[in-house]
């Protein structure tokens, strides 16, 4: 290991860090001044370059990634198998597609504090899963091993770091096919006769030198003893640039993954991670690079004649201008700028005599033009005036070039790339001195008019353009987006420049490029940047998406159609509702006016069967269509958290109807209290009951008199302080009658169970959705009223059945159903009812909230018979026994 690369950005950087906030962001990491100046000095002098590999969002150790790119200033990328679409979110209701979205921005958030980068294959996270079979039965296994083979031979790691080992002790199966697909690239990525189509895309062969797997001992516990043949990576120690240890920087870059509350803590002192070596193919041990020869040199070693040691030479001459830009680095970091001018001048040189390696000479060029701009305070940025622009549109974009330093930057000449059939014309520039300079102190700006063709695709992400087909997204022809986390922004720009001045007398060409962004400012909050979105110049949204219709239900129903212009002028026109066969709707259609960019308007219509109803789903088709033509068919929500960066997700307008056999009590009325996010309420009130969604004042205030059940949304006792405070005043409601329904919690249910249970990490839970159920007494009033349950009732799940069972409990609580998955034992507590006083207590750890997304009909009839439980009969019922 490198300890002078390591912790030693130089005695001068003890100084510098004098002079920064103790909390050091990613903005301060990845711009201008003495901290960007002293990570890029880190990372300008090889090639090493790790590539981790495992199967979700927040499954990288983050500790490892931060301490070799931060600190060892090498190049280290994560490989998450899937976006993490299968998991549970804490922060809104986003599932699926949606949650793939969040957590996909959620790593990159994370890569931007540790600097490393992200990629992902084409894998759709289904779900929890027990074995690596299954999954590698779900992922078709040729097709997932190329897409890692895909990103090996792009990226080009020295070393592979695998998380998992690919065995049982993995646990989660996608977990064991992570760890073998990366054994199995591992040996691939280098094989010319394995997937040769690749070698047409632009990739060649790559052969990794080192495999590791990360010691999961040390990753949960860095105190326990160290695991025979592993190699320590200290990660506790201050880093004098960043001001914190690696691993509190890392745990921050954790913390990022806020929809699955990894939230975590920031400790001071030592710290440490560790990988073992599982298959070498070269010699050399003790530490990561081992036997791997990092230099740039190296790359020119197998060139023959004078080009190689032209070649060499310049590379020894930039290795040392790197050598003195290090020695002279301090706190004002323009004193670095000369030597890294001249390392541009010797790798320029370099690459010209080298093109059979020109790659990495090539990505070492852009990290050096980026290291003399960080030093010389200059940056350069694209802004668009509209967030959202629309087909048709023309915006205005400034490009921005300031010069923050104390030498003049010559000749600045920005180029725009955009796609085919957009049009740039420039409309000015200024801040340019008589010489066609910015001096020092400068701020040029060139101001351009975009238009958007009429016939631009919208932003939509490359991997949902096309339906998935079973687990596995499908991906573009364009092989250079394959295994991005989203598509590069539409407009960017170039801009190259001489920077001439004090101990760079001759002009020397840097270049930079910038993605165009939306520069705002919040009242409250200040400035913030989106990316810039092409969205349809009218967005149709249906509410709700998915109706659930009783099959006794008389009468009608209302669906509202939401119209949203984008366009600066509005737009005008009619919405039309296609009803299917034997189904009305009241009106046909509705005309709409909206007058400028921004204006909505939402029009309600009356759906209702024209005969008797059957079982089954039914699809209304929404259509806009406006005065000049147009037609609309979809809408799109912007998934918007102020962690990671703004997407549209895009969904086709239209109302899916699921007729249910499914009955409830006239009088009933729930209230719900809401956990992390869940559609609970909507389930509830779509079968035909009266729901309130209860505040923190009503929660807190035991506010519960009124209603006959009080339903618990998903995670609620985990998620809400005012439950737990309230947890006596529930369990009064319950024993002066009352129905309490608890839904799965990930941790224990406290004050809030009325006897003892046992719910938390760990507890059992049944992943296959098709797995056998049992109902233990069909007698049972949960399964007589107001619907009869049966088997059947089970059918169709989606997922799986549920999470968090409880492992054990009181003999007061009565378990109803009993069900497992393939090999495993049989779990009863999937569902328990008590009684508590006069009422009852209902825990059910049933995975609802994933059926009522899917709309199943069997999940709807049971959760019916949850709230419209009868204490009295359930007291009845078990004193019988």
């Amino acid at each position: 290991m490198n300890t002078f690369r390591t912790h030693t950005v130089y005695a001068a950087a003890l100084v510098v860090t004098l002079c920064l906030p103790s909390f050091v962001s990613a903005q301060l990491l990845e711009e201008t001044g003495a901290v960007a100046t002293g990570l890029l000095l880190r990372q300008l002098d090889g090639v090493k370059r790790v590539l981790m590999i495992a199967a979700h969002p927040d499954d990288e150790d983050t500790s490892f990634l931060t301490a070799l790119s931060r600190g060892w200033g090498a190049e280290t990328a994560y490989l998450a198998l899937t976006r993490g679409d299968g998991g549970q979110n804490l922060i809104g209701p986003e599932l699926w597609e949606g949650l793939g979205i969040v957590r996909t921005g959620e790593l990159v958030s994370a890569r931007r504090l540790d600097g490393g980068k992200q990629f992902f294959t084409r894998a759709f996270d289904y779900g929890y899963s027990k074995s690596a079979d299954e999954a590698l039965t779900l992922w078709p296994r040729d097709e997932i091993l190329a897409d890692v083979v895909w990103v090996v031979r792009k990226y080009r790691p020295q070393v592979v770091v695998s998380v998992f080992s690919g065995t049982p002790a993995d646990g989660h199966g996608q977990h064991q096919a992570a760890g073998i697909m990366a054994r199995e690239a591992f040996a691939a990525a280098g094989d010319p006769t394995r997937f040769p189509e690749q070698l047409a895309m632009g990739v060649e062969p790559w052969t990794p030198s080192k495999l590791y797997q990360t010691s999961r001992r040390r990753f949960f516990n860095p105190t326990a003893e160290v695991e025979e043949g592993a190699i320590d990576v200290e990660t506790g120690l201050r880093d004098p640039l960043i001001g914190r240890s690696f691993h509190q920087l890392a745990m921050e870059s954790r913390s990022q993954h806020r929809s699955q509350d990894m939230g975590a803590p920031q400790p001071p002192g030592p710290r440490r991670t560790s990988v073992v070596l599982v298959e070498s193919r070269v010699d050399g041990d003790g530490s990561i690079f081992a036997g791997v020869d990092t230099t740039l040199a190296g790359l020119t070693a197998a060139l023959p004649g004078d080009a190689g040691a032209s070649a060499r030479r310049h590379l020894e001459m930039y290795r040392g201008a790197i050598d003195g830009a290090r020695s002279s680095f301090g706190l004002d970091p323009e004193t670095v700028t000369p030597h890294l001018v001249e390392a541009r001048r010797h790798l320029g040189a370099a690459r010209e005599a080298a093109m059979a390696v020109h790659q990495d000479l090539d990505a070492r060029m852009t990290r050096l033009d980026q290291a003399i701009m960080a030093s010389s305070g200059i940056s350069f940025e694209l802004r668009s005036a509209d967030d959202l622009v629309v087909p048709g549109q023309s915006v205005e974009v400034i490009a921005h070039l300031w010069n923050g330093g104390s030498r003049s930057l010559s000749r600045p000449e920005p180029r725009m790339s955009l796609p085919e059939g957009w049009r740039v014309t420039e409309r000015g520039v200024e801040g340019l001195g008589s010489d066609g300079a910015v001096p020092p102190g400068g701020l040029a700006t060139w101001s351009y008019e975009v238009v958007v063709p009429r016939d631009a695709d919208s932003s939509r992400l490359y991997y949902l353009r096309q339906p998935r087909l079973g687990a596995m997204y499908s991906w573009p022809d364009d092989p250079d987006l394959w295994g991005l986390p989203r598509d590069p922004a539409d407009v960017s720009a170039t801009v190259s420049f001489g920077l001439v001045g004090d101990g760079v007398p001759q002009p020397q060409n840097v270049e930079a490029e910038a993605e165009w962004r939306y520069v705002g400012v919040d009242p409250a909050r200040g400035q913030f940047q989106h990316p810039v979105l092409v969205v349809p110049a009218l967005s149709v949204e249906v509410s709700p998406a998915g109706v659930t219709w009783p099959q006794s239900k008389a009468g009608a129903q209302f669906i509202s159609v939401r119209v949203k212009a984008e366009g600066e002028d509005g737009a005008s026109g009619r919405i039309t509702v296609s009803p299917p066969d034997a189904w009305t709707v009241t009106p046909r259609s509705q005309d709409f006016s909206l007058d400028a960019s921004g204006a909505e308007r939402v029009m309600t219509f009356q759906i209702e069967p024209a005969g008797s109803l059957r079982a089954g789903r039914q699809v209304f088709g929404v259509v806009a269509t406006t005065e000049d033509g147009g037609t609309y068919d979809e809408g799109y929500a912007l998934v918007d958290y102020e962690h990671i960066e703004r997407t549209a997700l895009f969904a086709p307008a239209e109302a899916s109807v699921v007729v249910v056999p499914v009955a409830v009590p006239d009088d009933l009325r729930v209230g719900y209290i809401m956990g992390s996010g869940d559609d609970g309420p909507e389930a509830i009130r779509q079968m035909g009951v009266e729901v309130e969604i209860l505040d923190e004042a009503q929660v807190r205030a035991g506010d519960f008199g009124r209603f006959g059940t009080i339903v618990l949304g998903v995670r609620a006792y985990e998620t809400r302080a005012d439950l737990q405070a309230a947890a006596a005043q529930l369990l009064d409601f319950a024993r002066q009658g009352g129905t309490v329904v608890v839904q799965y919690n990930r941790g224990p249910l406290g004050r809030l169970a009325p006897y003892e249970m046992t719910v938390g990490r760990g507890s059992p839970r049944v992943a296959d959705e098709t797995a056998p159920v049992t109902i233990l007494d069909p007698s049972a009033p949960l399964f007589t009223s107001p619907n009869r349950i049966t088997a059947a009732d089970f059918e169709g799940w989606v997922q799986e059945r549920g999470l968090y069972f409880a492992s054990e409990w009181d003999e007061a609580y009565q378990p109803l159903l009993e069900l497992n998955d393939p090999g495993e034992p049989p779990r009863r507590g999937a569902l328990l009812v008590a009684p508590v006083g006069e009422g009852v207590f209902v825990y059910s750890a049933l995975s609802f909230f994933r059926q009522w997304a899917a709309q199943v009909p069997g999940a709807y009839r049971l959760f019916a018979n949850l709230i419209s439980l009868d204490a009295e009969a359930w007291s009845s019922f078990a004193g019988s026994r």
